[in-house]
């Protein structure tokens, strides 16, 4: 009963062409800074890069002020502090991949 109050006060939003146009153009700059950072091989760095550009993304649809993306900003605000710390994680912690091949190196 207390929470439909409180719907009841919110004032209706309504979609402008300037909102559409502004989230599909953050999205779309985001994609294509994303096919720029992208290596093809994730390492550290390219998680730290992401995790900066998806947090540079949920800033964009906090600026555009439509509710629904309020409720995804808060979203990718996580998962971007989560890639930039598993991207520092991934670089401090010593490749696997590389201590394979040395010991393949020395047994041949």
């Amino acid at each position: 009963m207390h929470s439909m109050t409180l719907l009841a006060q919110m004032p209706m939003f309504r979609m402008e062409p300037e909102h559409v146009i502004a989230y599909i153009s953050f999205t779309l700059f985001f994609l294509f800074l994303v096919w720029l950072v992208d290596t093809g091989r994730p390492d550290g760095r390219t998680y730290v890069l992401w995790g900066i550009l998806l947090m540079m993304l949920s800033c964009g649809y906090g600026l555009i002020g439509i509710p629904a993306t309020a409720i995804a900003t808060a979203a990718l605000q996580k998962v971007s502090v989560l890639l930039v710390l598993g991207g520092i994680a991934v670089s401090l912690l010593p490749s696997s991949s590389t201590t394979t091949s040395k010991k393949e190196t020395d047994h041949a």
